[in-house]
């Protein structure tokens, strides 16, 4: 008697797969070999197959896939970590040079001593806070993009949102859930971007720019 197993969630990205036959992961793209249906069972056909379909067919498509979004706000706190990590460098090192030209000097004693010991000790703490916080942002861009950027013409089927509140402010976070042309659905999370900027509605049509579970960009196509 042989028993199949049925893969419960990615084996690249980990990520939890959904109870229908698929081939590729919603999230990676990674093909998960699911078990097909049964031999001639009914396929139901998705109510937004011609749309996707008619997209595909657009002009616009090319324009579309050649755009390259902003990335994550992971990345880009990263990216602000490392900028900040190399102006701290440049200040440990001039805090540094400082304190060997005193202390080369012949006159360094007394009050000019005690600066050059407070000006090396403080250069070296702020180049180990400065190593410290550039590691942190390069791992942070690391982690953000260490799933690949996918571009695929898709459709908005829903939306939800959660606030968090905190202090006098907070913060939303949208889920979209999002059918692709392959006929994958599943929901990516897309971080609010401040009361000016308008989430995506439902039964958009256009491009997804994911990365994992992260809803990057949506670019509007017309049909």
């Amino acid at each position: 008697m042989t028993t199949t197993t049925t893969r419960t969630h990615c084996p690249n990205c980990g990520a939890k797969l959904p109870e229908q036959p698929l081939s590729l992961c919603a999230y990676c793209a990674m093909p998960v070999d699911l078990a097909p249906e049964p031999a001639g069972a009914p396929t139901k056909a998705s109510p937004n197959a011609e749309r996707l379909r008619q997209v595909e067919q657009s002009d616009k498509l090319a324009a579309a896939m050649a755009w390259v979004p902003p990335e994550s706000m992971a990345f880009q706190q990263g990216w602000r970590m490392g900028h900040r990590g190399k102006s701290l460098f440049v200040v440990a090192a001039v805090l540094i040079l400082v304190s060997r030209l005193v202390g080369g000097s012949e006159a360094a004693s007394g009050v000019l001593a005690q600066f050059n010991v407070l000006a090396l000790g403080l250069g070296i703490a702020v180049a180990a806070r400065a190593f410290f916080i550039s590691f942190k942002g390069a791992a942070m861009r690391k982690e953000a993009t260490s799933l690949p950027l996918l571009k695929r013409t898709a459709v908005i089927t829903d939306r939800r949102s959660e606030t968090v509140l905190k202090g006098l402010g907070g913060s939303t976070c949208y889920f979209f859930t999002i059918e692709f042309a392959e006929g994958v659905v599943a929901e990516f999370a897309y971080p609010g971007h401040g009361s000016n900027e308008e989430p995506y509605v439902s039964n958009l049509t256009g491009v997804a720019y994911t990365r994992g579970r992260s809803l990057l960009a949506f670019k509007h196509v017309r049909i």
